[in-house]
Parts: structure tokens; sequence; C-alpha cells
């Protein structure tokens, strides 16, 4: 099976943005003042009932956290990294969804930078990935601490 590369993934994503079949990102930066979280994009499949801490540079864990989910019906695997608390005060949350051969995807995208402080994601396999392992990675900032998030192989039958 041949795997994409990231700039075909990319030029595929710019692709569908332009056709509108997805929705471009949208900016999470807390407004002064404000209490309300934005409202999360949701992952569809089921939750394996797995959480992954990320993790601070004295190993503690923190910070933030990620999900991963099944669909069944579309054989893809989606993921999501929130902060925790949910109160807005991270920084600069990035998630990285990232296949067997290294390729991977990234919420926000390098090229269309942004500074999330409520959750990075949802991200989906571009690929069928029945019995394929998939790892995640992604930082956040927490009150000057930079938090790194990195998980083994996952969701690999």
């Amino acid at each position: 099976m041949k795997r994409l590369r990231r700039t075909q993934l990319l030029g595929l994503g710019v692709m569908a943005l332009m056709l509108g079949l997805v929705a471009a990102p949208t900016a999470q930066a807390a407004p002064a003042g404000a209490t309300a979280a934005p409202a999360a994009a949701e992952c569809t499949g089921s939750w394996d009932g797995k959480t992954y801490w990320a993790k601070s540079p004295s190993g503690t864990s923190g910070g933030g956290y990620a999900r991963t989910y099944w669909n069944s019906s579309t054989k893809r695997n989606c993921a999501k990294f929130w902060s925790s608390p949910y109160d807005g005060l991270a920084s600069n949350i990035k998630l990285y969804l990232h296949d067997e051969s290294g390729d991977y995807i990234a919420d926000p995208p390098p090229e269309h930078p942004v500074n999330y402080h409520y959750y990075a994601g949802p991200l989906y396999t571009w690929f069928d990935a029945t019995n394929e392992c998939i790892h995640l990675s992604g930082s956040l900032t927490r009150g000057g601490v930079k938090y790194t998030l990195s998980t083994p192989d996952i969701r690999c039958d």
C-alpha cells in the first residue's frame, strides 16, 4: 500500500478546504475576561477508555491529556488533546498524529500556526486504519511549564 508524504497530504488538505469538504481551523484564543470555553469539535467513534497524559520536564503527569477514538464505519482513528483543567490558561497546544511510516498530520498545521488555549484536534487518520498502529505527540505550556505528549504505538488491532 502506497503511503502519502506530508507534502501530498498538505495538497489533499488544501484541496479539501477549497472544495468545502472540511472546515478551516478556527482560532481559540481566550479573550480577556472570557469565562466560557469554546464549543469543542468532537471525534466520532468509540473511545477506548485510555487517557494519555502530557508530562512536565520533571516527568510528572499533568497540563493536558489526549484520547483516541475508533470509528468502525469509516475505519478511521481520531485523536484530540485537551488542556487540563479546561480553563483557557494553557497556550500553544499542538497535536501530531503519526502513522507507522512516520508521516503525520498536525493541529494547528505548521503553515497556519494558531495559539490554541483549550484543545487541539480532532485529527483523523487519512487511511484505512484497520490493524494499523498510530502514535501521538504534542505539547502545551501551562504556568510557564512546557508539557510534552508522547504515546507508544496505539490502536494496533
